[in-house]
């Protein structure tokens, strides 16, 4: 499936191998977009109308989204007054789709409007890598060295990895990340892999879906050795595969 449109991809077979399902994901990915004020088009069913909209803020709860409207006021009360919109944009990884319902055009200004947060998100990525998502299963857990050379660590659990990377859920006590900061003498227990060290450095934090305190680590590893990176492309593959035969 080739993705360069800004037009919204069909509904097939083929598009739900792109579907994101899991609230704390979903949720990443939107505030991803908003920092980023990705400009998204927002489409009206059935009529080929659409106008560019911004996503301003993730209401609390991320119960539901606000949204900067077109400049043009006829096509901004078109998408305020609709029942739903497909919204399409472009970031750094690739094509994001969602459709949304709107609630009420009540915003901090006329140019706002709420709409629904979508339950399932469409990530067409231009990255080749493939990850497996591991939310599921409490037993994989990432142990974090504390600042200041005590040795403790800090428990957080795995959402999701790659052979480049790794998604991280955690209520940061002892450990708080600086994007771009780099964390020595990780340890992974991971089910059917066993313990692994490595180095992390942290790409990206977003809050999650349940509440304030939550936060989501995007992190890249940094030099992971060989035989490190074979057991876990084995990993995540054996757990794609069998996700597949779920499906």
């Amino acid at each position: 499936m080739g993705f360069p449109t800004p037009f919204p991809e069909p509904a097939s077979s083929a598009l739900l191998h792109f579907a994101v399902k899991s609230p704390w994901e979903i949720v990443s990915q939107l505030h991803a977009l908003q920092v980023a004020e990705v400009p998204l088009n927002a489409f009206l069913e059935g009529t080929g109308q659409f106008g560019v909209v911004t996503l301003k803020r993730i209401e609390r709860g991320a119960s539901a989204l606000l949204l900067a409207g077109p400049t043009e006021r006829v096509l901004r009360s078109q998408l305020q007054s609709a029942p739903a919109l497909t919204l399409v944009g472009f970031d750094n990884d690739g094509k994001v789709q969602f459709n949304v319902n709107v609630l009420s055009d009540e915003g901090t200004s006329s140019a706002e409007f709420a709409v629904s947060t979508p339950s399932l998100l469409f990530r067409l990525q231009r990255r080749s890598v493939v990850r497996a998502s591991v939310d599921e299963d409490r037993s994989a857990v990432c142990r974090i060295p504390v600042p200041g050379g005590t040795g403790e660590r800090e428990a957080l659990r795995v959402l999701d990895i790659s052979v480049d990377g790794i998604g991280l859920l955690a209520y940061p006590q002892c450990f708080e990340p600086v994007v771009g900061s780099e964390v020595v003498g990780c340890r992974f227990d991971l089910p059917g892999v066993g313990g692994i060290s490595a180095n992390l450095r942290i790409r990206r934090i977003d809050p999650s879906a349940d509440d304030g305190a939550t936060r989501i680590f995007g992190c890249e590893f940094v030099g992971l050795p060989p035989g490190v990176r074979a057991a876990l492309a084995r990993y995540v593959a054996e757990r794609v595969s069998r996700a597949a035969m779920v499906k």
